[in-house]
């Protein structure tokens, strides 16, 4: 059996969350570890006897992979994957892709050119909860979407700046956001509307205390998404998405899916590990060379992306945005083109 070379950019949070389910996969092994802070970097690579850098460029030019995974903050994502797939390389990519619309568009172009496997940390496609839901929706039209995750100032410090992480609706809920587009399908224009210093006054907080979104998807569906950093780190106000349906209403939290119905509430638990599916689809991919296994590629990424940023967009000018027609201004992006 061949061994998959993996090499991870960032030796932080996620970096290590992906690194503990690699561990589960028998032919996978890390070979090195980039990050800015050389200690961080040097005690992640330890765990696998892997060679560590501070610049990805220096460990692309000095080693071969089967893959890289890029774990770092939000505004070097797409100037690490540019190097990625610049040498053929597929690249799994915590989102979102970018907050530079024309960087995410470059790295577009240049994966449709070299036919790129990239696979994007959207990890609620690949639930139990979500996969069913998918089944029991079929073709039959949604009425209404509703997504709802509530949190506080976030624990990590560069994103309480808005310039740095976007924002709550591009950090955090752009999860349910691509969740709701796997079931209801593109969105197609959003309106929001966001307040600041209604409650975070901390030295250092640049960033909205809350946020409302409308949605309108090419399904004919209409939906609503908010979220806040204003409440207590202990709130344990779960992350939901709702779907309505004709007299069902469909709904998906990290615990599974539940179907409300006439009759009663079905539950559908989600199994295993949360994170576990996507890392698992992605290294299947990589060993064939088979995009099947992934349910959210690099178009999915982009497309969730275009959403949360024109939503960010929106609330900058009061007026609601197309997103097929943001994406094409602002990224130089059509999908079929």
């Amino acid at each position: 059996m061949k061994t998959l070379r993996i090499g991870i950019v960032g030796a932080g949070r996620m970096g290590h969350t992906h690194a503990s389910f690699l561990r589960e996969e028998p032919d996978v092994q890390i070979t090195a570890v980039c990050n800015w802070s050389l200690p961080r970097g040097e005690e992640m690579a330890a765990e696998w006897g892997a060679n560590v850098y501070t610049s990805h460029r220096e460990m692309l030019r000095n080693q071969e992979f089967d893959a890289v995974y890029v774990c770092t903050p939000t505004y070097n994502h797409a100037e690490i994957a540019l190097g990625v797939l610049g040498q053929g390389i597929p690249a799994f990519l915590e989102k979102p892709i970018s907050l530079d619309l024309p960087l995410m568009g470059a790295l577009w172009r240049l994966a449709k050119a070299r036919n790129s496997l990239v696979s994007v940390a959207f990890h609620w496609r690949y639930t139990r909860a979500c996969q069913e839901a998918q089944r029991l929706i079929g073709n039959e039209p949604i009425a209404l979407v509703n997504l709802r995750w509530y949190w506080t100032r976030p624990p990590v410090r560069w994103m309480w700046n808005r310039a740095l992480a976007g924002g709550q609706i591009v950090d955090q809920n752009i999860h349910l956001v691509d969740l709701s587009q796997a079931l209801a399908g593109d969105v197609e224009s959003v309106y929001a509307c966001y307040n600041e210093r209604q409650s975070n006054f901390d030295d250092g907080f640049d960033n909205w205390d809350a946020y409302a979104l409308t949605l309108r998807y090419k399904s004919g569906a209409v939906g609503n998404c908010t979220g806040t950093y204003a409440l207590y780190p202990e709130i344990q106000d779960t992350a939901t998405a709702d779907f309505a349906l004709r007299d069902r209403l469909l709904r998906i939290t990290e615990a599974g899916l539940d179907v409300m119905t006439p009759s009663g509430v079905a539950h559908t638990p989600n199994e295993g590990a949360f994170r576990a599916g996507v890392n698992r689809a992605f290294i299947e991919a990589v060993r064939t060379g088979d995009p099947t296994p992934l349910r959210a590629g690099l178009w999915e990424g982009i497309h969730s992306t275009a959403v949360v940023l024109a939503a960010n967009q929106s609330a900058r000018t009061g007026l609601p945005v197309k997103v097929d027609e943001f994406l094409a201004q602002q990224a130089g992006i059509r999908r079929n083109e």
